[in-house]
């Protein structure tokens, strides 16, 4: 009579370098059942649950699947922050005159403690300047705020930049558009009025 072994059969791996790797991970194992008990029992419990489904997903879809997941997040991530920028500088167009050596974040929740001030009072913003009539030498920026923007620590208000943009359209004499010169960089369109002023 033959005896039934209990003990269910082990598939063998149709490469020899895929079991060498099986017998590499079994002997491991093997040595983590005396060396971490506390591990080999997770690890032996993770085993089962993974045998008992129904298909086992080979480890490099796995990675393309987590790849592609980071990859749409990494765009929507970009679109967000985009958003976020455009956001603090329409704020910023709004509420101009916050120091520019305050970070970013500082800086848009002091001119929201602005904003939200002016409302509760019932005064509102005083009107920009280029709603005031003022006079445009007024809306010029200084040398050292074109400087600032420049090296990049600072932004133009919108004023500001529109009265840059008018200037440099002239110093360039007429050769670059509004659009042209707003998508070179506020930094490009400083370094046109400061090389004007040398």
């Amino acid at each position: 009579m033959k005896r039934r072994d209990s003990t269910p059969e082990v598939p063998i791996p149709e490469t020899h370098a895929a079991q060498q790797v099986a017998y590499a991970w079994q002997i491991a194992a093997r040595d983590l059942r005396f060396t971490h008990p506390e591990l080999h029992a997770q690890m032996t419990d993770k085993v089962r649950k993974l045998l008992d489904a129904q298909v086992l997903d080979d480890p490099a879809i796995e990675i393309q699947k987590l790849q592609a997941e980071h990859t749409a997040t990494a765009l929507v991530s970009e679109g967000l922050r985009r958003e976020l920028d455009e956001l603090r500088q329409a704020l910023a167009d709004a509420v101009p005159g916050i120091d520019a050596k305050v970070p970013a974040a500082e800086a848009a929740r002091l001119r929201m403690r602005q904003l939200i001030d002016a409302g509760s009072r019932g005064s509102g913003l005083p009107a920009p300047a280029h709603k005031r009539g003022a006079d445009p030498a007024e809306l010029a920026p200084s040398r050292d705020v074109l400087q600032a923007v420049a090296d990049g620590t600072r932004n133009f208000t919108r004023e500001e930049r529109e009265w840059c943009v008018g200037e440099a359209m002239v110093l360039t004499g007429f050769l670059k558009t509004p659009v042209q010169l707003i998508e070179e960089g506020e930094p490009a369109l400083a370094k046109i009025l400061l090389d004007a002023q040398a």
